[in-house]
């Protein structure tokens, strides 16, 4: 029952409601949605130059009405830019992609990133869906993907990610090693589809490298260096990670993502130092789980299915802990915030001379 004599809260008008996370969460499944069928219908290779709502429904034979509307949602969320027509029809607006969109979203470039985008949303929903199971029974089994489907994934959207974000990081890093000139050899481990590898031989055309993954994946990798001309230089090797001999003498060693999924992480380390040259560097670019509230909210969601599976998200600094533990020396962390998906932490370590 109502007490009569009760007031009624009133809310600060010039604040927003504390429930407003948690009511920004339907929005973003909405615009998640607009993307993935803007990606889905091919609208974004329509719009490279600008259309209203009408010329485009005629070519894509879909609703004006419910176009316009799903425009206006890819408009504000900086996906189209939109420009008033010279019209007699009032609010009548040409949609064109945004030139900062460019690069990601035409299916023609060479960094396109769409199936990844799609890929990693709909695999994230797919979990999601899990999780009042997974609450009530225990965790995940481990990934049961072959390695055809990671061969598959390593072919469109890691190559993507990788193109997007990864390589520029991996040639960032390695240029601001000290005392690596002259002809070197490296190690991209668990590199995938290799695009790291291409980029860092492109950008050091002295060194010579080695991609390690498994072998269907790693094959992946092989054809890709074939195709950027690069086979003189770049090699791709199969195997198991934590058993197959790693080869030795790397002055760099590239290790983006790959501990998590490790069994013995410390022992993973040893390996990598073994297989350095004196003076060598490695650089292992992964998430760790923050103290601080606001980054672990864009680290956590992401690493979610991982954890579920038993796979490890340590904690902040307990990476380069471990590195020092198996011998490196000269540690240093940086938080790479362009990481895809999520910010990582980048350790480099140091083998040092004898």
């Amino acid at each position: 029952m109502t007490n009569e004599n009760e007031t009624v809260a009133m809310p600060d008008m010039t604040q927003t409601h504390p429930l407003d996370p948690l009511w920004s969460l339907s929005l973003m499944s909405v615009r998640a949605d607009a993307l993935d069928t803007a990606l889905e219908l091919g609208l974004f290779s329509q719009l490279l130059r600008p259309q209203t709502a009408a010329t485009l429904a005629e070519c894509t034979q879909l609703d004006e009405a419910a176009l316009q509307a799903l425009l206006d949602v890819l408009w504000s969320m900086g996906l189209l830019l939109r420009r008033r027509c010279h019209s007699r029809v009032p609010c009548r607006y040409g949609f064109e992609l945004a030139g900062s969109m460019i690069r990601w979203l035409n299916p023609e470039s060479p960094e396109y990133c769409g199936d990844s985008l799609r890929f990693r949303l709909h695999s994230m929903r797919r979990f999601g869906a899990q999780l009042p199971q997974l609450l009530r029974q225990g965790s995940m089994a481990p990934e049961a993907a072959g390695q055809s489907s990671w061969a598959q994934a390593a072919q469109s959207q890691i190559w993507q990610e990788q193109g997007a974000a990864t390589a520029g990081l991996a040639v960032q890093a390695v240029r601001q090693l000290k005392e690596l000139d002259g002809p070197r050899r490296f190690l991209d481990m668990g590199g995938g589809p290799g695009r790291v590898a291409i980029a860092l031989a492109q950008d050091q055309p002295l060194w010579q490298g080695v991609v390690f993954d498994q072998p269907e994946t790693a094959a992946v990798a092989g054809q890709a260096i074939a195709r950027a001309g690069l086979s003189d230089r770049v090699r791709a090797q199969g195997g198991d990670m934590e058993q197959t001999p790693l080869g030795g003498g790397y002055d760099v060693i590239w290790c983006s993502s790959v501990l998590h999924f490790c069994a013995d992480v410390p022992k993973m380390l040893a390996r990598l130092y073994e297989a350095l040259a004196p003076g060598g560097y490695l650089l292992a670019a992964h998430a760790e789980l923050p103290d601080d509230r606001e980054l672990a909210a864009r680290i956590l969601p992401y690493y979610l299915p991982l954890r579920m599976r038993g796979r490890t998200l340590w904690r902040q600094g307990e990476l380069a802990v471990m590195m020092r533990q198996a011998g490196f020396g000269r540690l240093h962390e940086t938080m790479l915030e362009s990481y895809p998906l999520a910010p990582a932490c980048l350790v480099s370590g140091r083998r040092e001379a004898a």
